[in-house]
């Protein structure tokens, strides 16, 4: 038996998450989650107001969260870029004060891929010749999408 279902929103992806567990009902709002964890069999879903914990895999939840910000950087734990603060030393931080500390290989593919995703995001600011001008450059070069 499933433990969360997917409710859809008008664009057709889904909007809402419903979590069924013996001890809670809820409802959570998909661009609201920070940070999935994994533990064993358990889900914990962590959004700035609070902690959902359900029995479900991982692989179950992974498809509803395509196409929005989310980072897997390791087996057991995903990621809401839209929600981090910073990403320093080897701790991401998110704007409610929740902390995740990965180890360096993880934090390093993690902190890679955050500034891909800031650089989607203008304005920000690039040092000439920096490590990510041939990125920039060839971002700009790319014809738009019509």
């Amino acid at each position: 038996m499933k433990n969360f279902n997917p409710i859809m929103g008008n664009n057709n992806m889904p909007e809402y998450i419903s979590v069924i567990s013996s001890s809670q009902c809820a409802r959570i709002r998909i661009d609201d989650i920070e940070v999935i964890e994994q533990e064993g069999r358990k889900l914990h879903v962590i959004t700035p107001d609070r902690e959902y914990s359900f029995y479900e895999s991982m692989k179950e939840i992974i498809p509803v969260l395509a196409c929005r910000a989310f980072y897997r950087p390791i087996r057991g734990l995903i990621i809401n870029f839209d929600h981090v603060k910073e990403i320093t030393g080897n701790m991401v931080s998110f704007h409610s004060g929740q902390c995740v500390t990965m180890g360096k290989n993880s934090i390093t593919r993690t902190r890679t891929a955050y500034k891909k995703y800031l650089l989607r995001y203008p304005p920000y600011s690039l040092w000439e010749g920096g490590e990510y001008a041939p990125m920039i450059a060839a971002e700009r070069s790319r014809p738009e999408l019509s």
